[in-house]
């Protein structure tokens, strides 16, 4: 008797954990699925103020402004537009998704958590994937109509550098495979 409480117990707790894996694979939010609404373009008002009453933009002086005005806002737009939403933690122990981004030796780290995009300033020792570009290109993907396009043509260009810190292993259980993907 004693025997099948504790199979019957251990057979709970696997479907436990098994149901809980389900939920979270399948049902858990991130970072731009869900109601998260319409994120607005960080560049909208330089535009704004740079353009003419004829319609006319001087483009020059949008990514110059936008160039000095780098900020936050701007990285995470990038990334979102890039597919960090498809990103989550790691279901075999590897921790949270972090992308670490080089602006013109300005160093940002943003960490994917709890179905949240936390940005800011500084290096972070557990990052998976750098991105090391300029302030200006940076802007210019801001700018472009398709974004995804601009920052393929960037790396195949040579403007942008992308690189795989963590293995393939990790970086497949935290969901940037599903980015890769959708940037091919």
């Amino acid at each position: 008797m004693k025997k099948w409480l504790i199979i019957l117990l251990v057979f709970l707790v696997v479907l436990i954990l098994l149901l809980g894996g389900i939920y979270v694979v399948f049902f858990k939010k991130n970072v731009n699925k869900g109601g998260g609404g319409v994120i607005e373009n960080p560049m909208k008002q330089i535009i704004i103020k740079n353009t003419d009453a004829s319609g006319k933009v001087n483009a020059e002086a949008v990514v110059s402004e936008g160039v000095k005005e780098f900020n936050v806002q701007y990285i995470n737009y990038i990334l979102i537009a890039l597919g960090v939403g498809n990103l989550h933690k790691s279901l075999i122990g590897y921790g949270n998704p972090v992308v670490e981004l080089d602006l013109d030796n300005q160093i940002w780290s943003s960490e994917i958590k709890d179905g949240g995009l936390y940005t800011g300033l500084g290096a972070n020792d557990n990052k998976d994937l750098k991105i090391t570009m300029s302030k200006q290109e940076a802007v210019k993907a801001l700018l472009s109509q398709d974004m995804k396009q601009f920052m393929k043509d960037s790396v195949a260009n040579g403007n942008t550098k992308i690189e795989m810190i963590a293995g393939k292993p990790e970086l497949g259980s935290k969901g940037y495979l599903e980015m890769y993907n959708n940037l091919k």
